[in-house]
C-alpha cells in the first residue's frame, strides 16, 4: 500500500516569510525613529541651542574711585589723582600654558606700539606684585592715539585691554615730600588689615594700586581712598561684554586740607638747604662741617597747627609713580642724609641747652631757686672725680636765671642738677623729668603723622631699661648724681626731636598749654561737607608771673642782648615791631664728631600773643649759634615780611582731568 507524505517544507517557508516581514517593519521603524531624532535635534532644537549659546549673564564690575587730593592752606596741590589709560595683558608669563598660542606674537606687536621692549613687557607681567591670572599692567598713561589703535585692531591683540584708572601725581615734586608720603600697590599685610567687614564699603582688593605707604598718604588712607562704583554688565557665555545695564559712579576720596603754608614751606626748605650746603662747603662761619641732615618745624603756639615741616635732603615724590625702580630706590637708601627720613619727626638727638627750659621751669616752680638767686659761673664744675666745663670755655661770673639762659651758662644748670639730687627728700627723685614730660619731651606728641619718633629723658628708670635691653653698652643700671647733672643741661641719654622741642617752646610761648601738633586743618567731602580738625589740648603747665617773666627775659636776651648766644645772628631784625625770643643748643654726641646744632625761637608782632615757633636741628653742624640759628633767622625774616594766610576750604580742587 502506497504511503502519502505531507510537505513539511512548504508550511515552514510561510512562517519564515512572516517573521522576516515583521523584522523589516521593526528595522524601518527604528531607522525612522533615529532619523526623526536627528531631525529634531538638528532642525527643531537648532533655534533653542542657538538661543542658549547666545544667552547672557549679568556680572558686576567695580569702578575704581579717584583718591582725594592733599592741598595746602592756600589751595596749592601737593598730591592728586589724574585719570590715566593703562594697557593690561591678560596672560601672565607665569601661566603661559593657558595663554593663546599667538601670545608671543601679540607682545611683539604690542611693544613698539607702546614704545617699549618685549623684555620690559615680560618683566612687567612677571612682577611678583601681580596676582596669578590677573591682568598685568604693562603701560600706564598711554596717549589716546594708542587707545584708539588698540580698539580698531582688537583682533590683532587678544588678551590686551585698556583700563581707565587713576595715577597719583605730586605737582610740587620734592616740596614736603616726607610729610606728604607716597602711595604704592597694597601689600599682603596691608590688605589683611583692611580685609574686614568694617572696611567693606572701601572696596579694597589684593590688587589695589594706590595705598598710602608713608606720611599723610598713610595717615589719612581711609579718608583719601574713596568708595568704588559698580557697573552691571551683560556677559555672553563666550565671555564677551554685551552691554551695560546700569552704573553707580564711584565716590572720590575726601580732600585733605593742611595747615601748612606753601610760601613758608618753600622758605623753610630753602633755608635748610642753603644752611647745610654752606656748612658742608665751609662757606659759612663754623664750617666746614659734615652736616649730613637737618629738620625744621614751624608751629602756631596758639593751637598746635603745623605751618611748615621740612627735612633735608629730600626727594621727588613722583619717583614713586607708577612704581619706583630698584636703582632709584637704592640711590635714595644709600644717599648721605637718608632722604626718605623725615628728620623733623625722626631726628632724635640730645637737645643740649634747649632742654634748659625744663630745668629752669622745675627749679623756679618747685622753689629750688628764685629769679634773684645768684650762682657763680667759674667756668668749671666738679662732681666726684669729674670736672665739667662750659661748652665754649667761658667764665661768666655771678649770674641769675635770666643771663644764665641768655648766655647759656652750663655751670648754672650743672649746679641746679646737683642741688636737686642732693635734696631728693624735698623735691623728689625726678623734678626736672616731671616738667620735661609736661612740655612733651620724651612723650608721644599726638601729631597726625605715622611713625613719629618718641624721645626719651634720662632718669633712673631709663637707665635700668637700657641695661636690660643693651647690657653690653650699658653694663650698669644705676643712675648717679653726675647723670642728673648732665641731664639738667640736655646731655646724657636724653634724646628729642625738632617737633618735641618746637612743641615745648610753643607750650611756654602760649603760657602753658600743650597742644597736639596738627597737620590737617580739615577734610572736605566730595559733596562739599567740611569736617574741621579742632585743636587738641594734651597738658598744661602753671607758672607764677615772676617765674614766667624770668624765663621769658632769658629767651629774649639770647637774641637781643649783646651777650646773648644768638645776638649776632639777629642783628638788624626789627625788634621794635616784633618780639623774638629763643634758645641755642649744642649737643655733644662723641668727642670726636661735630656736635648737633639746635636753635628754637618764638615770636610775632609786638603786643600780640606769639604766633610762630621755629625749630631747626642740623646734625653734626657745630655750635647752635652758627649751625642752626642762621636758618631760623631766615625763616623769621620770611614770616615778618609775609606771614601766613588763612586756610581756604571752599572750592577745594576736584580731581584733575587726564
Amino acid at each position: 500500500m502506497a504511503s502519502r507524505t505531507t510537505g513539511a517544507g512548504g508550511g515552514g517557508g510561510a512562517h519564515l516569510g512572516v517573521r522576516l516581514s515583521v523584522l523589516g517593519v521593526v528595522v524601518v521603524g527604528l531607522f525612522a525613529t533615529v532619523l526623526l531624532r536627528l531631525w529634531s535635534i538638528q532642525v527643531i532644537g537648532a533655534t533653542a541651542a542657538r538661543s542658549q549659546a547666545l544667552q547672557t549673564v549679568t556680572d558686576t564690575v567695580a569702578i575704581e574711585p579717584p583718591r582725594g587730593s592733599i592741598v595746602m592752606r592756600g589751595g596749592q596741590v601737593l598730591a592728586e589723582d589724574r585719570a590715566s589709560n593703562d594697557v593690561l595683558l591678560a596672560c601672565p608669563t607665569s601661566d603661559r600654558a593657558s595663554c593663546p598660542a599667538e601670545d608671543s606674537a601679540v607682545i611683539a606687536r604690542l611693544a613698539p606700539l607702546l614704545g617699549t621692549s618685549v623684555a620690559q613687557i615680560d618683566s612687567a607681567v612677571e612682577s611678583n606684585q601681580i596676582a596669578a591670572f590677573a591682568p598685568a599692567p604693562v603701560a600706564v598713561g598711554v596717549p589716546y592715539s594708542v587707545v584708539a589703535y588698540l580698539a580698531e585692531h582688537a583682533g590683532e591683540f587678544p588678551g590686551v585691554t585698556v583700563s581707565r584708572t587713576y595715577q597719583r601725581t605730586y605737582p610740587e615734586g620734592s616740596l614736603a615730600a616726607q610729610v606728604v608720603g607716597y602711595v604704592g600697590s597694597i601689600t599682603s599685610s596691608e590688605y589683611a588689615e583692611v580685609d574686614k567687614p568694617r572696611y567693606a564699603s572701601y572696596g579694597y582688593t589684593p590688587q589695589d594700586p594706590e595705598y598710602g605707604q608713608s606720611g599723610l598718604e598713610s595717615q589719612y588712607e581711609l579718608q583719601l581712598h574713596g568708595k568704588p562704583g559698580v557697573s552691571r554688565v551683560e556677559v555672553s557665555n563666550l565671555g564677551q561684554d554685551v552691554g551695560t545695564l546700569s552704573t553707580t559712579p564711584p565716590t572720590p576720596g575726601d580732600t585733605l586740607v593742611l595747615n601748612m603754608s606753601a610760601g613758608l614751606e618753600r622758605a623753610v626748605t630753602n633755608a635748610l638747604a642753603s644752611q647745610v650746603q654752606g656748612l658742608r662747603s665751609g662757606t659759612l662761619p663754623g664750617g666746614p662741617q659734615p652736616a649730613p641732615w637737618a629738620g625744621a618745624v614751624v608751629l602756631d603756639p596758639r593751637n598746635g597747627h603745623v605751618l611748615a615741616m621740612a627735612s633735608y635732603p629730600s626727594y621727588n615724590d613722583n619717583l614713586w609713580v607708577p612704581g619706583i625702580s630698584q636703582k632709584a630706590y637704592d640711590r635714595l637708601v644709600n644717599q648721605v642724609g637718608e632722604p626718605l627720613e623725615n628728620w623733623a619727626i625722626d631726628g632724635t638727638q640730645p637737645p643740649g641747652s634747649t632742654f634748659k627750659i625744663a630745668t629752669a621751669t622745675a627749679a623756679l616752680q618747685d622753689g629750688l631757686i628764685t629769679p634773684s638767686t645768684v650762682i657763680v659761673d667759674t667756668g668749671t664744675f666738679t662732681i666726684g672725680n669729674k670736672t665739667l666745663h662750659d661748652a665754649g670755655g667761658e667764665v661768666l661770673g655771678p649770674l641769675t636765671i635770666v643771663p644764665a639762659i641768655a648766655e647759656s651758662s652750663d655751670i648754672f644748670f650743672y649746679t641746679m642738677g646737683a642741688w636737686f639730687w642732693q635734696d631728693q627728700a624735698k623735691y623728689g627723685l625726678m623734678p626736672i623729668q616731671h616738667y620735661a614730660a609736661l612740655y612733651g619731651l620724651g612723650q608721644p606728641s599726638g601729631i597726625d603723622l605715622p611713625n613719629a619718633a618718641i624721645g626719651q629723658v634720662d632718669s633712673p628708670a631709663l637707665r635700668k631699661l637700657l641695661h636690660e635691653e643693651y647690657p653690653s653698652s650699658y653694663p650698669n643700671d644705676t643712675y648717679y648724681a653726675g647723670d642728673n647733672v648732665e641731664m639738667a643741661f640736655g646731655q646724657g641719654e636724653t634724646l628729642v626731636t625738632p617737633l618735641e622741642i618746637a612743641n615745648a617752646f610753643g607750650t611756654f610761648a602760649n603760657g602753658g598749654t600743650r597742644y597736639a601738633p596738627e597737620m590737617a586743618a580739615a577734610l572736605v567731602s566730595p559733596n562739599g561737607a567740611i569736617h574741621r580738625i579742632a585743636p587738641k589740648v594734651v597738658d598744661r603747665i602753671s607758672y607764677s608771673p615772676a617765674n614766667y617773666q624770668a624765663i621769658l627775659q632769658g629767651f629774649e636776651g639770647a637774641v637781643q642782648d649783646p651777650l646773648g648766644t644768638a645776638y649776632a645772628q639777629f642783628q638788624g631784625f626789627p625788634f621794635s615791631k616784633w618780639l623774638v625770643a629763643g634758645k641755642t643748643g649744642t649737643a655733644t654726641i662723641t668727642h670726636t664728631s661735630a656736635p648737633t646744632s639746635w636753635f628754637v625761637a618764638f615770636g610775632g608782632p609786638k603786643g600780640q600773643p606769639p604766633k610762630y615757633v621755629v625749630c631747626v636741628e642740623v646734625k653734626s653742624a657745630g655750635y647752635g649759634d652758627q649751625g642752626s640759628a642762621p636758618a631760623v633767622r631766615k625763616i623769621f625774616d620770611y614770616l615778618y615780611a609775609h606771614g601766613v594766610g588763612p586756610v581756604h576750604l571752599a572750592g577745594a580742587p576736584p580731581v584733575a582731568a587726564g
